[in-house]
């Protein structure tokens, strides 16, 4: 278990790696050249010497420009490490970091609350769907999710912006909450927090639950069709055992593993739903940072939205031996179905190993 644990950790480790080192060439290959670009406007401004100019593009990149391209790939490496992505160009008076570390706890609250709502109900809609999958309950719900699940989620935040705060006013339009409350761990301020998430969690939640429940459909369905399934029912084991023993843990593997990648994606945000909301997340700052070029932080979104879906993988690969001891251990897997394969006698031969 703890040479699949350390496996498993210098993988992560790797990719990390890989990841930073496309994203330092990146910046390089793109087309312009961003530095370059932010230098020639920092000279057009004027009032600038050439060092104060190296110096601010060394605060935005976190490399020094006129270093050999092997200094600033170390200087990089090392800084991103430590946590210190550079200055957005935009708002030179903070950091990558600290407008991160602000956005996330929003991004957390909705999509967190909305990915665990969407794969609730997802997860029990495919199940009863599996469960009566021959009757008229299973065919109006699959035609209703799968409808749902090819709606945009921006245009299901559209018709919920028009009816729910322009027509009948009852949500506000944006923001993450009301501009007339006071900050902190107090009722009025909670309150308003949670009535401002609750039309970009409802827009979220529309659209992916369908999702959630067609895969647990196609995944039950292939697992009651097992031949270890009906092994155990020939065998008179208990529909409850059944259930809970075979069909439901297998059934829940390929959603674990997605679920654990929406995990990981879910640090990027909603980019249109938060878009539209004016909701102060990681997507809202991804999208601005597109459109205005701030190459600082717009790599610092990316790069937190690729190690979140490493961790995330990390931690289902640790989890994993959990539900199926063996995934730690392929050997003693592959001994224990020799050994199997062993003790069942060939079909086609008697008691003495003569033909029947």
């Amino acid at each position: 278990m703890t040479t699949y644990i350390l496996r498993r950790l210098g993988m992560a480790l790797v990719v990390i790696l890989v990841v930073l080192t496309m994203s330092f060439f990146m910046v390089r290959l793109m087309p312009g050249n961003p530095m370059d670009a932010l230098a020639a406007q920092l000279r057009a401004q004027g009032g600038l010497t050439e060092q104060d100019i190296q110096n601010r593009l060394n605060a935005v990149y976190g490399v020094t420009p006129t270093a050999p391209v092997w200094q600033q790939y170390l200087t990089y490496i090392g800084n991103a490490f430590r946590g210190d992505l550079g200055v957005p160009i935009t708002n030179p008076g903070t950091t990558v970091v600290a407008i991160i570390a602000e956005a996330l706890p929003w991004t957390i609250i909705v999509v967190a609350f909305a990915l665990i709502i969407s794969f609730v109900i997802g997860v029990a809609i495919g199940a009863a769907m599996a469960a009566f999958q021959n009757t008229w309950f299973a065919k109006v719900t699959t035609f209703f999710v799968s409808v749902l699940s090819a709606i945009p989620n921006y245009l299901v935040a559209i018709i919920l912006l028009y009816f729910f705060t322009g027509v009948w006013q009852i949500f506000p339009s944006g923001g993450a909450y009301g501009v007339d409350v006071t900050p902190g761990f107090n009722a009025e301020y909670l309150k308003s927090v949670a009535w401002h998430a609750v039309l970009p969690i409802a827009a979220t939640v529309i659209t992916s639950f369908g999702g959630w429940a067609l895969a647990m459909k196609g995944s039950a369905i292939s697992v009651l069709g097992a031949e270890y399934v009906r092994a155990a029912e020939s065998r008179g084991l208990s529909p409850r055992r059944i259930t809970q023993s075979y069909i439901g843990r297998n059934s829940m593997l390929p959603m674990i593993t997605q679920l654990a990648l929406s995990i990981g994606f879910m640090f990027g945000g909603s980019v249109f739903i938060e878009t539209y909301f004016q909701y102060p997340g990681i997507g809202f700052y991804l999208i601005q940072s597109v459109n205005q070029r701030d190459y600082s932080l717009m790599m610092g979104c990316f790069l937190l939205i690729t190690v979140s879906v490493i961790i995330a993988n990390l931690l289902v690969d640790l989890l994993y031996p959990l539900v199926d001891p063996r995934i730690a251990r392929p050997a003693t897997r592959k001994k224990a179905e020799v050994q199997a394969d062993k003790s069942v006698p060939d079909e086609g031969l008697g008691a003495g190993g003569t033909m029947a």
